[in-house]
């Protein structure tokens, strides 16, 4: 027989379902049209840089106590994977991202499939990792959740944060991808353009 779900798991599971659904609804979103904010792009970029760096400084202080002064070689790898993928998602989203204009003239935008779908599963894969490696009490007790006590755990710790840092990227790439195309689009007409005049007589 299976042990008995705690009240800590059942914690857990409820949030990583709720998050998993939040994420899906906002993938369904950039698919059907997402209402154009500058703000929203990078306000919400922006959150998610601070949360890969609380999670980055966690695993540091774990991997100095496992592998030394070592483990301050992983601080480029951490900053270079969510740049290289920002840098490589940028100009694909400028070139698929779609405006139009609705409900009275807001604006909208669409990707393709592409980006949003590998941005849910890459996140995805690194909650499945991360249940994998410190089961579900271990998620929901704490966040960032504790280091793993073995060498072997914490490699995976950092291949978890990798792949959020490539996550990372492609939604900053998504929102300067966005922006640049916002940037290129026409001015929008403020007013209907006049009738030519009547001819005379």
């Amino acid at each position: 027989m299976t042990a008995p779900i705690s009240s800590t798991e059942t914690t857990a599971l409820v949030v990583l379902v709720l998050l998993v659904l939040v994420l899906g609804r906002r993938t369904v979103r950039q698919l059907s049209g997402t209402r154009y904010s500058a703000s929203r792009l990078y306000g919400f970029a922006g959150l998610y840089v601070l949360l890969f760096g609380v999670l980055a400084f966690a695993t540091l202080y774990a991997a100095v106590a496992t592998w030394g002064w070592a483990a301050y070689g992983l601080i480029p790898v951490y900053v270079a994977v969510p740049v290289v993928a920002a840098v490589l998602a940028a100009p694909h989203v400028r070139k698929v991202v779609r405006f139009e204009r609705r409900d009275g003239g807001e604006l909208y935008y669409r990707l393709s499939w592409q980006v949003p779908v590998l941005y849910l599963a890459l996140f995805l894969t690194r909650i499945v990792a991360e249940v994998a490696v410190f089961g579900l009490a271990g998620v929901g007790a704490s966040y960032p959740p504790p280091a793993p006590p073995s060498a072997s755990g914490l490699v995976i710790l950092v291949v978890v944060d990798l792949l959020f840092g490539v996550s990372l990227g492609l939604l900053i790439g998504r929102g300067v991808g966005v922006y640049q195309a916002r940037q290129e689009l026409p001015p929008a007409t403020e007013s209907p353009a006049s009738s030519p005049p009547l001819p005379s007589g």
